[in-house]
Formats: C-alpha cells, sequence, structure tokens
C-alpha cells in the first residue's frame, strides 16, 4: 500500500509534465513555421498527422483505464479464454473502422465530425437524435476513464475516492485545453511508449518469480465448472459476444475516432486504423493474461475480479509493483481522457455553436469557445464520475451496459456513409426503437431470471447479452428494412462542397488530395 500522498504527487507531477510539453512544443512550432493557433488547428490539428502519430494515437485512445481492469477480470473470471474474447472483441471494431475512414475522406473532405456529416446525408431529425447518442457515448466513456482511475488510486494509495475522481480530468484538462487535438496526438504517443516499457516490465518479472508451470497447475486444480483451460468457455464466450456488440458503439458512434481519421492525411487515415488496430490487439491481451489469468492461477484473493490487477501488481513487484501500475493506468486515463475532451469539444463547436447559435462566427471565436468547452466538460466529468460512485455503479457494470445505450445508432450512421438507398425514417427509427427495444429486453431477462430489478440483477452475464443482441438486431431490421422498401436513392457527390474549414474567410484552407490518394493499397 503506497500512501495517499503518492497518489497526489503522481497527478501532479506528470499532470505538469505533460501540460509543459505541450505548451513547449506548441511554441516551437509556432515560432519554427509561423503557425498560430487556430480553430481550424485546435479541432483539427490541421488534418496534417502522419500515420505513425495517428497510430499511436489510436492506441493511446482505445487504452481506457477499462481496457487494464476489465480486461484482467476477464482473465481472471474465465481463464485463457477470456484475454482473447475481451482484445478480439474490442479490435474488429477498429479494424473495419479503417472502411469508413476512407468514405468520410472521399465523401466528406472537409468534414469536422461525422454528425456534420448527418447533417447533411439525413435530415434535422436524426442530426439531433445522433447528437445525443454522441454525446452519450463520450460521457459514458470518459467515466469509465474517471472510474477505473479513481478505483485504482484508491486501492493502492489509499487516496480518497471522490477526490481522485474530480482531480484526474485535471491532470488532460489543462494541456488539452492549450494544445488541443495536436496537443493530443503528441501526449498519445508519450503514453504509448510508456504503456508499452510498464506492460514488458510485468510480463518478465511474472514469468521469472513464478514460471508458467505453476500457475498453469494452479489454472488445473480449480473446479471444472469455471472452464480456466479452454477456449471453449462458454461465460468466456458469452463476454465475447457482449463486448463485440457493445465497442462497436464505442467506436462508431464516438467522435473521437472520427476525429482522428479527419486530423489524418488522406494517404494516412485507414493505415493507421489498421496498424493501430494490431497494435492495440497485444495490450489488453498481455495485460489480462499477465495480471489476470496468473492470478487466478496463484490463488489470489480479491474483493471484485474488477480490482485484480493492481493487487496482482502489488504481488508481483511490491511496492514498485503499485506505483508502475499506477503510472500505466495514468496513461491510459490521460490519453483516452483526452481524447474524449477534444472530441466533445469537436461536437459542441461544429454541430451545436456553429450549427445552431453562430453560423458565421469567426476562427478567432470558435478557438475561444473550444477552449472554454474543454475545461468545462473536464470540471463536468468529474463531478459526474462523483456522482456515479455515489450511486454505487461499478465500473464493470457501466462497461456491459454501453453497448445497449449507444449501439442503435452504429447501422445506421454505417449505412449512411456507404450505401445510397440509406433513408431518414430507417436511420431515424432505427436507432430510437434499437434503443428502446435493448433496454426493454435487458430489464424485462432481468426480471424474468431474477424476480426482481435492481443493479445486481441487471449487472448480470444473460440480461446484458439479451439487451446487447436485441440492440443490433431492432435497428438493422428497421434500418435496412425500410431502404430496401423506399426506392430513394442519395446523390453522395452533392455533399462534396457543403462543408468549410474554420479558417476559410482567412484563405488558410488547404487543398485535398485526389480520390486515388485517400484508398490505401498494399506495395
Amino acid at each position: 500500500m503506497l500512501t495517499p500522498m503518492t497518489g497526489y504527487l503522481i497527478l501532479l507531477i506528470f499532470g505538469v509534465i505533460f501540460t509543459g510539453i505541450t505548451v513547449l512544443i506548441h511554441r516551437m512550432d509556432s515560432k519554427r513555421h509561423g503557425n498560430e493557433m487556430t480553430a481550424e488547428k485546435f479541432n483539427t490539428a490541421g488534418r496534417s498527422v502522419g500515420v505513425g502519430l495517428a497510430s499511436a494515437s489510436i492506441v493511446a485512445a482505445w487504452t481506457w483505464a477499462a481496457t487494464l481492469m476489465m480486461s484482467s477480470s476477464t482473465g481472471y473470471q474465465y481463464g485463457i479464454s477470456g484475454p482473447f474474447w475481451y482484445a478480439a472483441g474490442a479490435t474488429i471494431q477498429i479494424l473495419l473502422f479503417a472502411i469508413l475512414t476512407i468514405h468520410l475522406k472521399r465523401k466528406a473532405p472537409k468534414a469536422h465530425t461525422f454528425l456534420e456529416f448527418i447533417a447533411q446525408r439525413f435530415d434535422k431529425k436524426n442530426h439531433r437524435l445522433m447528437l445525443v447518442f454522441a454525446l452519450g457515448t463520450n460521457v459514458i466513456v470518459t467515466s469509465m476513464i474517471i472510474l477505473g482511475g479513481a478505483i485504482t488510486l484508491h486501492q493502492l494509495t489509499g487516496m480518497n475516492l471522490y477526490l481522485a475522481a474530480f482531480l484526474i480530468p485535471l491532470t488532460f484538462t489543462f494541456y488539452t485545453m492549450i494544445g488541443g487535438l495536436k496537443a493530443s496526438f503528441i501526449a498519445d504517443y508519450l503514453h504509448t511508449v510508456i504503456l508499452f516499457i510498464v506492460l514488458a516490465i510485468f510480463g518478465v518479472a511474472v514469468y521469472y518469480k513464478f514460471g508458467i508451470t505453476n500457475i498453469y497447475e494452479g489454472l488445473r486444480h480449480l473446479p471444472e465448472s469455471k472452464q480456466m483451460l479452454t477456449m471453449a468457455s462458454v461465460p468466456g464466450l458469452l463476454f465475447g459476444i457482449i463486448n463485440i456488440v457493445g465497442n462497436f458503439g464505442t467506436v462508431f458512434v464516438d467522435q473521437a475516432y472520427w476525429q482522428r481519421a479527419i486530423a489524418s492525411t488522406d494517404k494516412a487515415a485507414s493505415k493507421a486504423y489498421l496498424y493501430g488496430g494490431l497494435a492495440w490487439f497485444s495490450i489488453p491481451f498481455a495485460i489480462a493474461t499477465i495480471l489476470g489469468v496468473s492470478a487466478a492461477g496463484l490463488g489470489i484473493a480479491v474483493s471484485s475480479p474488477d480490482s485484480v490487477a493492481p493487487v496482482m501488481a502489488s504481488h508481483v513487484l511490491g511496492t514498485a509493483g503499485s506505483l508502475l501500475f499506477i503510472i500505466m493506468l495514468f496513461m491510459a486515463v490521460t490519453s483516452a481522457g483526452s481524447a474524449e475532451l477534444t472530441a466533445v469539444t469537436n461536437i459542441i463547436v461544429t454541430d451545436i455553436y456553429r450549427h445552431s447559435i453562430h453560423p458565421t462566427a469567426s476562427s478567432e471565436k470558435l478557438l475561444k469557445v473550444s477552449r472554454f468547452i474543454t475545461l468545462g466538460f473536464g470540471l463536468a466529468m468529474g463531478l459526474l464520475s462523483i456522482l456515479l460512485f455515489y450511486l454505487g455503479i461499478s465500473l464493470g457494470f457501466v462497461y456491459m451496459a454501453m453497448g445497449i445505450f449507444v449501439s442503435a445508432a452504429v447501422i445506421p450512421i454505417t449505412l449512411g456513409l456507404t450505401w445510397k438507398r440509406a433513408t431518414n425514417k430507417g436511420a431515424f427509427y432505427g436507432t430510437l426503437l434499437g434503443m428502446i427495444g435493448g433496454v426493454f429486453v435487458w430489464v424485462s431477462s432481468a426480471y424474468i431470471l431474477t424476480g426482481h430489478v435492481n443493479i445486481e440483477s441487471l449487472g448480470q452475464l444473460y440480461p446484458m447479452l439479451f439487451g446487447n443482441l436485441a440492440v443490433f438486431i431492432v435497428s438493422g431490421i428497421i434500418s435496412i428494412g425500410h431502404s430496401l422498401l423506399s426506392s430513394e436513392e442519395f446523390d453522395f457527390e452533392s455533399l462534396k462542397e457543403k462543408f468549410k474549414s474554420f479558417d476559410e474567410e482567412k484563405g488558410q484552407d488547404q487543398g485535398q488530395a485526389t480520390e486515388e490518394e485517400l484508398v490505401w493499397k498494399i506495395n
């Protein structure tokens, strides 16, 4: 057990370090290239990010606190199948998203958010509905990021849980407010490097301290009902299905991933998601095996599976292990948190302020509003996380339930971007009724299986599974079915001139690449 002061110092030191790095790089860039910060650069990083930086940023943005905590929990509960189902179940979305980046770059080369595209592709009702889903996704993801960080700091340092939840967002809010999306990319690169180094240290330590044989024998002597040494684990498979469905929502409906596509150069966008997705797979797979499966094999007792990762880290390397795990988790929290901050800022500036409140706002005005929103959302999420702790809602519950609330928009968004026959009514009612149907199935199945509805019954595996599947089935049937019955066809070529750069009035808008350059080809 580290002291609470250790937790406060980690938040302070790393927060100051990354803020200082951001300010330094921002000033160097301004002096060297004569580039001042504008609203366009703040929200899109100038659309000039290369494949290496973009890939690292995708890895960092997809590495939440839940990636470390929940993946280890699956390894502890489901054995060797847990790491695979967690990693594979959350990698496929990033790989498939590479296809959507090509479509977005072709059809809306100057768009700032996917919602801005939705507003032009569909109607006002769809735009407003998708806006609610997008902001809801960002709030849910940011909540999980902060919850995981606060729980770990509390467990390993004794730091006050509520104070940790409030202070964590401040560590990434200030540098994001100063440097915008480009600052997020730079910090993400550093976070990813540190995260992989710490992960390698834990892997080597577990191997040399305990050995593979001891862990294997421990798993073999566990009751057969736990199915710890087979990929045919039924609980592991069911979790895998929930994981796949839920994470489609938190990628396809999360502006943070669309934003990285928008910020990347035309040639780099699709490559970055392929490379980033493959690199990210190793993080949950390794951490779940090293800290989750190993803990089960060694018989490490924990109060909750959600807390097995920090407990095992401390068991392996003592105080040093606790400190290393906090640092690794801090890297995950700040990088993913910064990605969500910039996503929310871009949505509010583009799809609320510029779209409905002040359509003719200057670049300077939009930049001021962007920074104000970044600061406001960072503070608000700290307060919301405190409320979630007060209500007794756990990290695992939020992670398993997120797909029920956000994944109904996945199929309509994908169809809208890729299929000219997708209709306004199909997209709207598919999204709305998909979410309502998923919630209804989730709640009713919890009641049928347990006889009552509360946090405990709703958090069980089968109600979560049925609810997540219902969302996709209902949404898909309505959105695809209506489109097939309709004779409508949309002209995507009409969209290209409808999106304008924030800096266009200054003559700072950059030219776009040809369509052939947008398609990634294997050389």
